[in-house]
This record gives structure tokens, C-alpha cells and sequence, in this order.
């Protein structure tokens, strides 16, 4: 019934499109009211019918868009002047309407009279369209069960809706145990965690194998019709682990999740190189990444944001009713978490685990606090961690990849060394912490070694680029230079000969340091640390002064490391990891922390359900907490122009570069923010990126 108040003739008009439109008269309104007149009508059917394009009434504080008009809104004894308008134009069709009603009802085997096919007011109690928290608002009139089963049911509605205008019937939920997860014998550690059953903690080093380990939990933990969230703090893995987890389950079974989706997936799919073959893989593209935003795929590899914007009740939040009860969550690389990020992911799992939801948090360098936090809120989870009695978990943790150095001084203090011990090494990594930095040094060495391979990589490339240079890493052996930034971290599976490494703390050193060596079938390799950075703004590091040192995780981490006799085993890196993070969250961190982990709309869920109503601010705050913003350097402008007429989006918005907020606050006058995307005078090539320090001239060889 939920489209049936599209028969009144205004909108029917608007159809055939003999008048512009319908004057903002709601269709779902009429729907609702010929819902109420369907004999013991569920109070949760006809407020489904009523709020499934918008939301309950305003309450004349909280905003009005997207919110359903009480103007519009038949109550006993109020029939308003515009509804009787509506109610008209309805009955004028009602001939029509009720030959197509008389063919639903024999379709479905119903018995719905034609003579109650009556326009009457909602048979609704008033409090369920109240937002006032006073004794006749909703959530203090209404029982927290019934507005719990009201929000399934207008989620389900909407997702329905959704999914019938694209002609789509989900798959059904295949059984996650007839998929083989191993391609070689089981470890001591995943033979653990295959039997394991309920929540769990796993702490196991990188290339050990800890994916396989968690997918078999996935497995054993599964029930009835039970869905799979596999969840990674960046894109870059997330869109590998999608490629990794389809090519096990079936792409038909898996879903990609982040704000980027349709980019990413546009670049997986082959195709031929004409326009409409681009066109029908754009299209494609789009498809996958809005049916992962619907009750669709059995299996989705996702952001964080994506599972607390729910539990924070963001826009289609009760998709979530349907889909987390009961449900598998691997949350991968926790430690790489925002504090409050990580306070509301707790808070979250804490509030899921009511519904009976399975946890799994796993990670190479879980600090023994972070441990201890995700215990206090999912519940005395299974920690799983190598086993040194068993043989093969103990060749794991005595496994040496590295022998690592320090240098005092900074990636400039060394040049003359750095080149020298390139020119003896088949491939070399160079780690940096800016953007800047990493383009200075590839420029040095450009210089230094001509007619060699010098490759850079950060986060200042748009995404065209950024493909291009990780897939030509990928195809073809190490280049013999990299230059990188932080997003070798996560982003690409490589096995350099060596590496020089700008400070940081130890979880993302030991990153750094598990591209080089990668799977240790070699002698111990060299990295060498160095212990200051170019880049005068400290990333990781504010401390000012000598009594401040203390509570620096980098400097924490150097003394650390000096400690260690090297070749240094995985065993000594967990082990250092945590007397560096022993103290666990201090200062801002920890306030950040306890917020998210006690955030009001997570730990007084019941009390704060406002059924048919969702938060805006949740997108706002959750979808941009990274704060970065995409823009198009003026020079690539034409190129954009081009695939946009084209109508090849997707390719169009692969040139935009996205950068942090707060790196362009002092360049703001070479943008031009009145266009949409935002244009900047600012230099871009393909080989060294976004070129904030210099301004756009496309007369320039080496501009663009």
C-alpha cells in the first residue's frame, strides 16, 4: 500500500507530465490513510507507509527538511483544508485505482474489499509523531519495544522500496563454512581460532596469516542468516581486502562500503576502452556501491564510520535493526584507530552485543590497554595470541626481518650516505612523514640517479594517478627507489630490499618496517630510523620541552627500539609496542576516548529511540572526520570538462586530489569555491603530485 496515494490525479499529472508539480502534497499521506483502514492494521505498517520518504513532524526546533508537513496529516476530528484537497484529487481516480487494487489483491491472495478502499484519518496514536521528549512525545508514550519494531519495519519498507525501483531481489545468505578460507595448512593460532566461538581478541604479526585466522572465526561464529562486517580504518585496505574477500565468498557475496565505493569499483571492472563500454562499467560501478548500502550483499568490507553512524542513528540508521543482530564484526588494525573513534566503535559493540552480535578484534601490535578496553565493553572476549610452545607460532615470533639502525639527525643530514646505499641495493623504501618532504626528497633524487627507477607515492595524487603508480609497483619488481608517505602503511603489499624511515611511533614503524622483508624468507634486512624528521610541524609529536618527553610515543618508541639486540624478532616489537603504549590514552586522547565510548545516543539507546526520525549531524561529524576536501588543479580543468560532457563521471572525478582542510587554510586564495568541484591555481603533475607551494602555469613543461 505505500505508493497507493500516488493515484490521486495531481501527481498522476506530474507523471505524464501535463503540470510541473504537486505543490509539496505528500503521497504517503493518502497512502497511510487507506492503510488505516485495513481491518487490525499494525500500528508499526501504517508508520512505515507514512515515513518512508520523510520524517516524522517537526517539532518547530529541530530542522524542517525532510520532514513530513502536519498540514497534511489527517488526525480524528482534524481534517485539514489541504487534506481534503488531497483526499479529492484521489477520489477522482479512484476507478482506476481500484481495478489496478482488484489486481494486487488477487495476485497476493488478499481479501481487501473495494468498499474499504476509503480515504479516512490515521488510525495512529499522535504521540508516535511527536519529538517532544514530554510525557506525549513518542519516546516517553510509546514503549521502547514498539518503537524498536516500528523503526525494523519502516527500515525494511525503505530498503524494499529501494530495491523493487532497481528490479533487485537480494541473494540469499550462503554459509560462510562451504567456502575454503585456507590455501595451506592450518597454524597452531587458526586452529585456535577456528574453535572459537563468541567474541575474541587476536594479536598476530603481519604475513602470519591472521585474515585466514579471522575468516575461520567468521565461520565457526556465523548463524542462521548471519552477516559478515569486515572493517578497516583506510580505503586503501579496504579496497584490498574486498578483492581478497570476493575472490573466497564470490563477488556476488561481498559488498565495498566507503564514500569512494563506486571510484574504487569503476577501477576493478574490465572493459573496452570506448566510451559506451565506460559508460555501462560506470553504471555497473554505481550499482554495486548502492546496493552495498542496502540490505543487499551477505558479506561487506567497510569503514568504522559505517557501523557507528548507525549505532548514532545517522540518516537510514534502521537498516541496522535488520542487518547487525546476530551478525559477524572483524574489526582489522584497531590499533590504527582515532581515539573516539575507537571509544564509539566499544560503545557500539557494547550495545550490539545485547542483540547478539560476535566481535573479533584483531591486530599485529595490540597494546595490552587497548586490549583491556575492548574486554571491560565487549565482555571477557578470547585473546588469542601466538603460542612460543607451539613450534610453528614459535617460528612466528622468533622470526628476524629486520636489523634496524638509528641515525641522529634527518632524512637532509644524510644524503650522501642515503645514495650510496642505494646504489648498492636492488630496491630501497623511503618512508616520509609529509607530503612535502617525500616530494623534496624524490626531486633530490630524480637528481642523484638518472636514468634510474625513482617512484613516489602520497596522498596528494588524485586517484587516477594513484592507481597508476600502485599498479605499476605491483605488476613489476621493486622499483629502485620509492619515496612514500603513510600510505605505504596500508595501501600496498610489497617487499623492499631495505629501508630509511622518518620517526614515528612503533605501531606505524612496525608497518612501515613489514614492507620491507616482507615475508622473511631472506636474511634479517636493514631499516634505518632516523631520529628527527625534516618537516619542522611534528606529526606525531607536540611535545614541547624536555619535561614533556616523557609522554612523546615517538621518542618513547626510538628509546624503545635502542634497547632491542637486533636482528630484532616479532616477539620484541609486540613487546615494545606495549611498554611504549603503556599508559595507555592520556590527555586529550583519553577525553576523546571516554566521549565516544559514553556518547548519550549509544549508552541510553532505548530511552533516546525516536522512531521515524534521524540524526543529521551524524553525517556531518562521522562521514568528515578525516576532514579532507576534493579539488580540481586548474590545469586539469579541460581534461575534467571533457569526460564530464561525456558523461563519464566516474573518470571525471578520479582527477580531483583530496587534501586536509587544515593544509589549505593559508592557500584559500587560490581557490575558487564558488564552482562545484572546488578549482585551485596550484601546481600538479602526474609524477610528483599536488604541488601546494606552487601556483598553476599551464605554459610550464613540468606543471601539469
Amino acid at each position: 500500500m505505500h505508493d497507493a496515494g500516488k493515484a490521486a490525479s495531481g501527481f498522476q499529472k506530474v507523471l505524464r507530465g501535463e503540470q510541473r508539480n504537486w505543490h509539496h502534497k505528500r503521497h504517503e499521506i493518502l497512502s497511510a490513510s487507506l492503510a488505516s483502514n485495513v481491518e487490525n492494521a499494525s500500528p508499526a505498517v501504517i508508520f512505515a507507509i507514512l515515513t518512508h520518504h520523510k520524517s516524522i513532524p517537526s517539532d518547530g526546533i529541530s530542522q524542517t527538511y525532510g520532514c513530513l508537513p502536519w498540514e497534511q496529516i489527517p488526525l480524528p476530528n482534524n481534517e485539514t483544508p489541504l487534506w481534503s484537497e488531497m483526499a479529492k484529487e484521489w477520489k477522482e481516480n479512484s476507478s482506476v485505482f481500484l481495478s489496478e487494487w482488484k489486481r494486487i489483491n488477487e495476485y497476493l491472495q488478499e481479501h481487501f474489499p473495494s468498499e474499504r478502499c476509503t480515504l479516512t484519518p490515521l488510525s495512529l496514536n499522535i504521540s508516535w509523531l511527536e519529538r517532544t521528549t514530554g510525557r506525549r512525545g513518542q519516546r516517553r508514550a510509546i514503549s521502547f519495544e514498539d518503537r524498536r519494531h516500528a523503526s525494523i519495519i519502516r527500515g525494511l519498507t525503505i530498503a524494499s522500496d529501494h530495491l523493487g525501483s532497481a528490479h533487485k531481489t537480494p541473494p540469499p545468505i550462503p554459509d560462510l563454512r562451504k567456502f575454503s578460507v585456507l590455501q595451506k595448512n592450518t597454524r597452531p593460532f587458526q586452529e585456535r581460532m577456528s574453535s572459537i566461538e563468541g567474541s575474541a581478541i587476536l594479536r598476530a604479526p603481519t604475513g602470519s596469516g591472521k585474515t585466514e585466522a579471522a575468516l575461520l572465526w567468521a565461520q565457526k561464529n556465523q548463524r542462521s542468516n548471519g552477516r559478515l562486517f569486515y572493517v578497516l580504518p583506510y580505503t586503501a585496505s579496504i579496497n584490498a581486502m574486498h578483492r581478497r574477500l570476493a575472490k573466497i565468498f564470490g563477488s556476488a557475496n561481498v559488498g565495498l562500503l566507503h564514500h569512494r565505493a563506486t571510484s574504487s569499483l569503476y577501477n576493478t571492472l574490465e572493459t573496452d576502452d570506448d566510451i559506451a563500454s565506460r559508460l555501462g562499467k560506470q553504471q555497473t560501478a554505481l550499482l554495486l556501491a548502492t546496493l552495498a548500502r542496502e540490505i543487499w550483499f551477505p558479506a561487506r568490507v567497510c569503514t568504522p564510520h559505517q557501523i557507528i553512524r548507525y549505532s548514532l542513528r545517522g540518516k537510514g540508521w534502521e537498516i541496522m535493526l535488520a542487518e547487525f543482530p546476530n551478525a559477524c564484526f572483524i574489526f582489522d588494525e584497531v590499533h590504527a584507530y582515532d581515539p573516539r573513534v575507537v571509544g564509539i566503535t566499544l560503545g557500539s559493540a557494547k550495545l550490539l552485543a545485547q542483540w547478539g552480535a560476535r566481535f573479533l578484534f584483531l591486530s599485529a601490535t595490540l597494546p595490552e590497554f587497548l586490549r583491556k578496553l575492548i574486554t571491560d565493553a565487549v565482555g571477557e572476549p578470547t585473546f588469542i595470541d601466538l603460542d612460543p610452545n607451539k613450534d610453528e607460532d614459535r617460528g612466528i615470533l622468533e622470526r628476524t626481518r629486520h636489523v634496524v639502525e638509528f641515525k641522529d639527525g634527518s632524512l637532509n643530514d644524510h644524503m650522501g650516505f642515503l645514495i650510496q646505499e642505494i646504489e648498492s641495493h636492488s630496491s630501497t623504501l623511503i618512508v616520509c612523514n609529509h607530503v612535502r618532504t617525500s616530494q623534496e626528497i624524490y626531486a633530490r633524487m630524480k637528481s642523484e640517479l638518472p636514468g634510474r627507477e625513482v617512484s613516489l607515492l602520497h596522498s596528494r595524487f588524485n586517484r587516477e594517478d594513484r592507481n597508476r603508480i600502485e599498479d605499476a609497483v605491483l605488476d613489476k619488481p621493486m622499483p629502485k627507489v620509492m619515496i612514500a608517505t603513510q600510505v605505504i602503511e596500508v595501501s600496498l603489499d610489497v617487499d623492499f630490499e631495505q629501508a630509511f624511515l622518518e620517526p614515528a611511533p612503533i605501531d606505524a614503524l612496525i608497518q612501515r618496517m613489514g614492507r620491507v622483508n616482507r615475508s622473511g624468507q631472506r636474511p634479517p634486512a636493514r631499516v634505518v630510523v632516523f631520529t628527527e624528521q625534516v618537516n619542522r610541524n611534528n606529526l606525531y609529536c607536540r611535545c614541547r620541552g624536555e619535561s614533556h618527553q616523557h609522554e612523546c610515543r615517538v621518542r618513547m618508541t626510538i628509546n624503545e627500539l635502542q634497547k632491542l639486540v637486533n636482528p630484532i624478532s616479532e616477539r620484541d616489537l609486540v613487546d615494545a609496542a606495549d611498554r611504549v603504549y603503556g599508559d595507555g590514552y592520556q590527555g586529550e586522547d583519553k577525553a576523546k576516548f571516554e566521549e565516544g565510548l559514553h556518547h548519550p545516543d549509544i549508552e541510553e539507546f532505548e530511552n533516546n529511540l525516536l522512531a521515524g526520525a534521524h540524526q543529521d549531524w551524524v553525517e556531518e561529524i562521522i562521514e568528515k572526520t578525516d576532514g579532507i576536501v576534493e579539488f580540481l588543479p586548474r590545469c586539469l580543468l579541460q581534461e575534467y570538462t571533457q569526460r564530464r560532457e561525456n558523461g563519464l563521471w566516474v573518470e571525471a572525478n578520479n582527477l580531483l586530489v583530496p587534501v586536509r582542510i587544515r593544509s589549505l587554510a593559508w592557500l584559500i586564495s587560490r581557490f575558487d569555491t564558488s564552482s562545484d568541484p572546488w578549482v585551485a591555481d596550484l601546481g600538479y603533475t602526474p609524477d610528483r603530485g599536488l604541488e601546494l607551494g606552487v601556483t598553476d602555469t599551464t605554459q610550464s613543461d613540468n606543471i601539469c
